[in-house]
């Protein structure tokens, strides 16, 4: 959606999902570059005035303008990001332990794992979105993802003594490249490399979908995420910072 501003290339987009989530209107700036306070004023009053109530903007680190830009109109900063990247040009090493695709009867263990994985989301960290509803928001997510809304597919881990779902991975592939939406594994299983094990199974549907590429994301705070990524072969690509404002 299009704002008058002092710049004709930002917009804002309504974000359906998040408002049903939140319990109000939620909206996300987008095609931001070197902005000015007055260019990201007038976009926030846009947004404002079209019944938007939680507006969000993800931003590069390097763009230190657009950073200044939103500081100075009451933005906060709820998140950062870290981008990986994998070519699959080189063989992947098999996943150790029993890894598989996502069956129906593993619902209830993953949306388990969902509700308590997730500590360092932005919705986690943002102060208008309560405890509660940060913990359904992965649930939900993940319950799509299993149902094929929002993911093409789901690699899970067993545990090697209870043989139960231990961990997950999501996956979407879309132009060539795919992309880990979501990781993350039981408490009581953590420690025992079955989410590295997980990420190897996706990489190897990735590779027989016929993807050149992986990017994953992670919080810039996740350090033990980040050094999951790694040491499956995943080199660092680009930090974003990511901004919200309650208007």
């Amino acid at each position: 959606m299009s704002c008058s501003a002092a710049t004709s290339k930002p917009t804002f987009v309504p974000l359906p999902w998040d408002s049903e989530q939140f319990g109000f209107p939620a909206a996300r700036l987008d095609a931001l570059a070197r902005e000015t306070p007055e260019g990201i004023a007038a976009l926030a009053a846009c947004a404002k005035a079209q019944g938007v109530r939680h507006l969000t903007a993800r931003v590069s680190a390097n763009d230190l303008a657009t950073i200044h830009a939103l500081e100075m109109n009451a933005f906060h900063l709820v998140d950062g990001i870290q981008t990986f990247e994998l070519s699959l040009e080189h063989p992947i090493p098999p996943a150790a332990g029993r890894v598989r695709n996502f069956r129906d009867e593993d619902l209830e263990a993953l949306l388990a794992i969902a509700r308590t994985a997730y500590v360092h989301d932005r919705f986690h960290v943002d102060s208008a979105i309560p405890t509660e509803i940060a913990d359904r928001i992965h649930e939900t997510w993940v319950r799509n993802s299993c149902s094929g809304l929002a993911a093409d597919a789901v690699i899970v881990a067993e545990h090697a003594d209870t043989r139960e779902p231990a961990a997950y991975v999501t996956c979407k592939c879309a132009d060539g490249i795919g992309t880990i939406i979501l990781v993350a594994t039981a408490q009581s299983a953590r420690g025992l490399g079955l989410a590295r094990a997980a990420t190897f199974g996706a990489l190897a549907y990735f590779k027989r979908r016929g993807c050149t590429h992986v990017h994953v994301g992670t919080q810039l705070r996740n350090v033990a995420a980040g050094r999951l990524y790694e040491s499956c072969g995943f080199r660092l690509r680009a930090v974003s910072l990511t901004y919200r404002k309650l208007l």
